[in-house]
């Protein structure tokens, strides 16, 4: 299978999982949304799991991405803080990723072992991400506090995606940005030369 077949794959199953929850989409109804054979799904994926998977791992990793842009010499900043502003806003809105993101906290929550290495693994990627960007765009020193500060910034995006599937975040998504944008061009450099200044 090419790699249109499987972004045709994943599109089509963003889409069964907006509509009908992660839990109703079957690799029937993801065949059937794409336009191909059950068969054709199975060429590339062994189960729905992997292909849920795939969904979340592809629309969730941007932090990974940025940081390799991050390690470039001639990055611009600006540029940079601007593309972590917008794909943060994107994963806010993100309604199928994040629904299956807490699909499957659920799922380690409730004893699936396989399911939380991958998703340990997953989070160690993001979380080295944000790491790098931290390093390289802020210039936070301690690998120790870099990582903990990386954690808790992760785990605020993934608070605030709770709160929007769970309707308990009554704000509106350009007032979170605004707010989050504040944080990243003043917040977050104040805040790291107090850290630096502490480990010094």
């Amino acid at each position: 299978m090419t790699a249109d077949g499987k972004t045709k794959i994943l599109d089509a199953a963003r889409r069964v999982i907006s509509q009908h929850g992660s839990k109703r989409a079957t690799l029937r109804s993801i065949a059937e949304e794409a336009g191909m054979s059950t068969g054709a799904i199975y060429h590339y994926y062994r189960n729905k799991n992997e292909v849920l998977y795939d969904v979340l791992d592809e629309s969730l990793s941007d932090s990974t991405r940025i940081a390799k842009e991050v390690g470039k010499q001639d990055v611009d900043k600006d540029k940079l803080t601007k593309e972590i502003i917008k794909r943060t806003e994107e994963r806010l809105r993100k309604d199928a990723e994040n629904r299956l993101q807490h699909q499957f906290a659920h799922e380690v929550l409730s004893g699936n072992k396989d399911l939380q290495i991958k998703l340990h693994e997953k989070y160690t990627e993001w979380n080295e991400g944000i790491e790098e960007i931290l390093k390289n765009l802020y210039g936070l020193e301690d690998p120790r506090l870099n990582k903990a500060l990386s954690s808790w910034l992760l785990g605020a995006v993934d608070g605030v995606v709770l709160q929007i599937l769970l309707e308990v975040n009554d704000n509106e998504v350009e007032d979170m940005m605004a707010i989050f944008e504040l944080l990243l061009e003043d917040g977050l450099p104040h805040f790291i030369e107090l850290l630096n200044e502490k480990k010094g």
